[in-house]
């Protein structure tokens, strides 16, 4: 009897070593609210009803590390995004096939993070692989860009996501990325994509390759973010069918530059970016984009105030696509001719009500023209009164 408590008492003590030496933390965003959405033209009727993710999507993850000596560290995060108004999975779906006719779309547990790698401690960097929101996406554990907007890449068509493209949350998958910082407040990562969305398909050619590349440097009141990202369309080309264009084989790489910063004054900070964008096959879902293969330079300036205990926040953007002549839904159907403009001014408020929990209220007007123009889910105007609550 005394040498089983002993043994206990061994096992406790042991278990309690390694506990101390790991941490893994359990963490999430409620963000429940009211919105209308008011479509401008066209036949398309008003929608109000409980929404949810309106300033930051729902999600739940759990994030971690253990110290491994020698100045390293394994870290992980997992991060699952939900729709609190039903309560399905978001992101569930891998939407770009390598081949013709479309592959069943890919269910995700974890579709907003998933990835695990080594921290080298000493130098401020790591080395990680999964699927991970790139450093322009505006959101996730590596976010160079998300500060430059004034609504942080939330707050549904007030997101700087809505003219810039890979700023609208752009994950990429089967990812290997490296790290580092801050080193006197610079920040810096590349990272190499063997297929952006869904499993990797036989033979290099027949999957969409992308290169991740960021910057950012913070110091007194300045902040400046740089991203790139390049992707390589599979050789074999992309056909989705129905109203969507079909990607050619061997289409030229599409190209995203990000530029942006804020310069903080205390009375208000001031936010401006801009984006030069080459060859726009996929969104930021990562879909097919409705003017496939389309040029397009974008712009944003905006303004957080702190007023009456919380804050003001307000921009406006504007997209300027070039026309594009695609086929609808087979290789073989005829050109049609799309171009895709849109404006967006938006303005809101949130108000912290403790530590963890907000109040937000939020107006925006999205102008499309050319082929966006009575497009219901982008020419529109939205309003939302919301909670958002984090733990």
């Amino acid at each position: 009897m005394k040498k089983s408590l002993i043994a206990l008492a061994l096992m406790g003590a042991f278990s309690g070593a390694a506990i101390a030496q790991s941490n893994v933390t359990l963490y999430g965003i409620l963000d429940v609210n009211v919105q209308r959405n008011d479509p401008k033209e066209g036949n398309a009727t008003t929608t109000t009803g409980v929404n949810g993710g309106h300033q930051s999507g729902n999600r739940w993850g759990v994030r971690g590390s253990e110290a491994l000596g020698g100045g390293m560290s394994a870290i992980f995060t997992l991060e699952s995004g939900f729709n609190i108004d039903d309560g399905t999975t978001a992101q569930s779906n891998s939407t770009i096939p390598v081949t013709s006719p479309v592959t069943p779309p890919t269910q995700r547990l974890f579709g907003r993070q998933a990835w695990a790698g080594i921290q080298f401690d000493n130098a401020k960097m790591a080395v990680v692989a999964g699927r991970i929101a790139s450093f322009s996406s505006g959101t996730g554990s590596f976010d160079f860009f998300g500060q430059v907007d004034p609504f942080l890449t939330g707050f549904g068509d007030s997101s700087l996501g809505s003219t810039f493209t890979s700023a609208g949350a752009l994950r990429l998958d089967n990812t290997i990325a490296v790290v580092g910082g801050p080193w006197a407040g610079f920040r810096g990562g590349a990272a190499y994509s063997f297929n952006v969305a869904g499993a990797e398909a036989a033979g290099s050619s027949n999957n969409n390759t992308a290169i991740a590349l960021g910057a950012a440097w913070s110091g007194g009141p300045f902040m400046v973010g740089v991203t790139y990202d390049i992707v390589d369309v599979a050789q074999n080309g992309v056909a989705l069918g129905g109203t969507n264009p079909v990607v050619p084989a061997g289409a030229p790489d599409q190209k995203h530059l990000q530029i942006g910063g804020t310069w903080d004054l205390k009375f208000v900070k001031l936010h401006a970016a801009y984006a030069k964008e080459d060859n726009v096959y996929f969104t930021s879902g990562v879909g097919i984009n409705l003017d496939a293969g389309a040029d397009a330079d974008a712009w944003m300036l905006g303004v957080t105030v702190p007023l009456f205990g919380g804050q003001f926040l307000a921009s406006y953007q504007d997209r300027d696509g070039d026309p594009i002549q695609v086929r609808i839904g087979s290789t073989t159907a005829p050109l049609v001719t799309r171009e895709r403009d849109l404006s967006v001014w938006a303005i809101g408020y949130t108000y912290p009500l403790s530590r963890r929990t907000n109040a937000y209220i939020n107006w925006s007007s999205r102008d499309g023209e050319k082929s966006a123009n009575g497009n219901s889910t982008i020419d529109r105007n939205q309003g939302t009164i919301g909670i958002r609550h984090l733990f």
